[in-house]
């Protein structure tokens, strides 16, 4: 199965990667920034992925807090000797510019000093003058830094790891070099990216359980079982007065990264009570499930807890902030349900459905269980979708009883929302 990777990094780097032959099974989508601070609102563009690749380690601390909210591993190419040897050897036969006469910065000073130490111990004077970056580094201070050796004479040419550093540097008509990400590097942390995707996706289809205990029935919204069991995308079942819900746990930490997930949980409580559990068997799920719960009443703190496999206790969840839902007002969604008469509401449900589905196919009834509306409704919606080249299908489904096959499409409002709107 394809892994799709979003790619953030400056554009140069954005280009070098698009060089590179990939594997068949791996697809990259590329998010270009001019600063790295500006890495955190690139995120909140994301189309549906597997994974999301840094380009280095600023723009990923960055985005640290967004990160929070997004279920999908998430990682950066780590500068290494290697990375600095390829620089420095580029310099040495190309630019004829020897390591005591250059200036550099670079995450880690002690991948230059591993370096200097294989080239023998090099005397102080012969060494670069290294400025080490910081997850708070100011980028005008690394700037300066470059600027106050060549103005004075220390150094001939300025090394910098930041595409922004080196923009400035040229600007200011000092001689400067990008550090030389080595293709193998960037390959390797693309494949690292897709192995990351591969297991996430393989820990996501673990049997969850989700536990919903009446604590007063008249209190209770009669329509309250229906919506959980859309959010979990669930069958369920009732035992004296409890509702146990059967899902997966990729489908339980994308619905606890929704703010009105937590809203419409939040309003179950003193109600009802609400837990998880993980196991190898709907049967170990279920106990966990209802020891998390008896668990959860003991803690300090009220929320959601879930219990996993290795009896662990999580909780209370979310323990990140949930993303911001989509404000029904804003411009895009309005275009986009002008174009296909759908409300605002269900272009922000749809956008929704498509980050939990990651980009892949599904089916009229997919889409009608999460919607909690009919076929035929989810039909219609599909229909007018497709009209605008929202949604296309891409094959079909076999069942096993009898009937015609049903058609799998896929969406796509983020392509689009970038051609027309």
């Amino acid at each position: 199965m394809k892994v799709t990777i979003a790619l953030v990094g400056p554009q140069e780097f954005c280009r070098q990667a698009k060089t590179i032959l990939l594997p068949e099974d791996l697809h990259i989508e590329y998010y270009q920034y001019d600063k790295p601070s500006e890495a955190p609102c690139l995120l909140e563009k994301l189309k549906p992925c597997h994974a999301i690749l840094f380009s280095g380690s600023l723009p990923y601390e960055a985005s640290e807090q967004i990160l929070q909210t997004i279920s999908i591993p998430s990682l950066y190419l780590q500068q290494n000797e290697h990375t600095i040897a390829v620089t420095l050897l580029y310099l040495a036969s190309e630019k004829n510019v020897g390591i005591h006469d250059i200036s550099m910065d670079i995450k880690n000073i002690t991948h230059a000093e591993h370096l200097l130490q294989d080239l023998g111990g090099l005397a102080p004077a012969k060494k670069p003058a290294i400025y080490e970056l910081r997850s708070n580094s100011d980028l005008q201070e690394v700037v300066n830094f470059h600027l106050e050796h060549f103005r004075s004479g220390k150094s001939k040419m300025a090394v910098t790891s930041v595409h922004a550093v080196y923009d400035q540097l040229q600007a200011a008509g000092i001689p400067s070099l990008r550090m030389i990400d080595p293709v193998s590097n960037i390959l390797r942390a693309m494949e690292l990216a897709a192995h990351q995707a591969d297991l996430a996706r393989s820990q996501s289809t673990k049997i969850a359980v989700g536990l919903l205990q009446i604590n007063d029935s008249g209190q209770l919204p009669p329509e309250a079982i229906e919506r959980m069991a859309n959010y979990l995308q669930a069958q369920w079942k009732a035992e004296r007065n409890c509702f146990f819900f059967y899902t997966t746990l990729g489908t339980v930490e994308f619905v606890l990264s929704l703010q009105a997930f937590q809203q419409f949980s939040e309003s179950l409580y003193p109600a009802s009570s609400l837990s998880f559990g993980l196991g190898q068997t709907i049967v170990e799920a279920s106990d966990n499930a209802a020891s998390a719960l008896q668990l959860g009443k003991e803690a300090s703190s009220e929320g959601i807890f879930m219990l996993d496999e290795h009896k662990k206790l999580h909780g209370p969840l979310p323990s990140a902030k949930p993303s911001v839902a989509m404000k029904l007002d804003d411009p895009e969604l309005l275009k986009i349900s002008d174009q296909t008469t759908l409300s605002p509401a269900a272009i922000s449900k749809l956008i929704q459905f498509e980050q939990f589905r990651q980009s892949e196919p599904f089916t009229a009834n997919d889409l009608a269980g999460y919607l909690a509306v009919s076929r035929r409704t989810a039909e219609r919606t599909i229909k007018k979708l497709m009209d605008q080249q929202f949604v296309y299908t891409v094959g079909e489904e076999m069942t096993y009883s009898q009937g015609r096959p049903r058609a799998l499409y896929k969406m796509d409002l983020y392509a689009r929302r970038k051609r027309k709107v």
